[in-house]
């Protein structure tokens, strides 16, 4: 994952390069935008607070936009080392993921007991009708 992040720093780079380097006031802000919604987890909200907002048009002047995009590229660089594990989108509750992996001496100790029968649930084993052969 932080191949990911160090791939979208390069880029907000670029992009902050090419917006210093503009004589234009305006910048449009979808320029940081695309590179900023690339980072793992933004469509869940994660990273969602650092999309810059611009006017009506997608907008926005051009030193607020340069400010944003070296906040943005500060805050990734000091986060990029601690982000936490990507999450399984499927449930956690399974019997493999519950049950801590074992020693091999312990795996083989288990493998060497007899297993139990299972308990049977006598209140739903069939029994034959009275009269009825």
């Amino acid at each position: 994952m932080a191949g990911n992040i160090d791939a979208v720093i390069a880029a907000l780079r670029v992009v902050l390069d090419a917006a210093e380097e503009s004589e234009e006031p305006f910048v449009k802000v979808e320029a940081a935008n695309r590179w900023i919604k690339q980072l793992p987890g933004t469509w869940t909200g994660r990273w969602r607070k650092l999309m810059l907002k611009g006017d009506g048009s997608g907008d926005a002047r051009r030193d607020e936009f340069v400010g944003h995009v070296r906040a943005v590229l500060a805050f990734l660089e000091s986060n990029s080392k601690e982000t936490p594990a990507a999450r399984k989108w499927w449930s956690l509750r399974r019997r493999s993921a519950q049950q801590p992996a074992a020693p091999a001496a312990a795996q083989a100790a288990a493998a060497a007991k007899p297993a139990k029968a299972r308990p049977v649930n006598l209140l739903r084993v069939r029994k034959p009708m009275p009269g009825v052969h």
